[in-house]
């Protein structure tokens, strides 16, 4: 089973743009806000599966700014 993470982020901007590139390229990821789980800035975030280094280096190649990521439970 892959593992689910979430990719904080300061925008709701950053955040579309990453789950544009993350299902282009094959992960399943979806756009969510919950500011309990993210404290930075409007608290959207991407829930994303898939090997995390490899959505990762997608993400900051984008030009993605990625706050933290955590592992989804």
């Amino acid at each position: 089973m892959m593992k689910e993470y979430y990719f904080l982020l300061s925008s709701v901007t950053s955040a579309v743009k990453g789950e544009k590139i993350l299902l282009k390229n094959g992960f399943r990821a979806h756009v969510l806000k919950d500011g309990s789980v993210n404290p930075y800035g409007c608290g959207y975030m991407i829930r994303a599966s898939g090997e995390k280094e490899k959505m990762t280096e997608l993400l900051k190649k984008g030009g993605i700014r990625i706050n933290e990521i955590r592992e989804a439970k």
